[in-house]
């Protein structure tokens, strides 16, 4: 009885820390494109602002 509540337990935690680990490397690679995406967008005003002077 004991066993099968601790294999339950473990696998739930397991399981957790799969979806937490998951959802984390989601996010940083979304802001890593985000980042990307603003720094391209900054850098082609600057260089839209060069051109014009």
């Amino acid at each position: 009885m004991f066993v099968i509540v601790g294999v339950v337990v473990v696998g739930v935690i397991f399981l957790c820390g799969a979806l937490l680990g998951v959802s984390v490397a989601q996010n940083q690679s979304s802001d890593r494109a985000r980042r990307h995406q603003r720094d391209r967008h900054i850098s082609a005003v600057r260089t839209e602002s060069l051109l014009s002077h």
